[in-house]
């Protein structure tokens, strides 16, 4: 997959952050690897949303996103606008 398109993903760190305030992770996922899949269940095949799941870490998860030519960036301003 080859996409030009600069995605916005929370940090690790906002996540972890943001994970102890209730109800959270019900819509964010209850892991970081699911917060990805959530966020990129529009261009993720169903394949790819396991993977990401099956990683023992969170960097693992993310150089998946490099290894399938995903941009992605944790600071919300420097997403593609479409």
């Amino acid at each position: 997959m080859t996409n030009n398109k600069i995605y916005y993903l929370m940090s690790p760190e906002q996540y972890s952050h943001l994970s102890s305030v209730s109800g959270f992770t019900n819509w964010n996922g209850k892991t970081y690897q699911e917060h990805i899949t959530i966020n990129f269940s529009d261009i993720f095949t169903n394949n790819q949303k396991v993977e990401i799941e099956e990683t023992n870490s969170i960097n693992e998860a993310l150089e998946l996103l490099q290894t399938w030519n995903i941009n992605y960036t944790h600071n919300f301003e420097d997403r593609t606008i479409e």
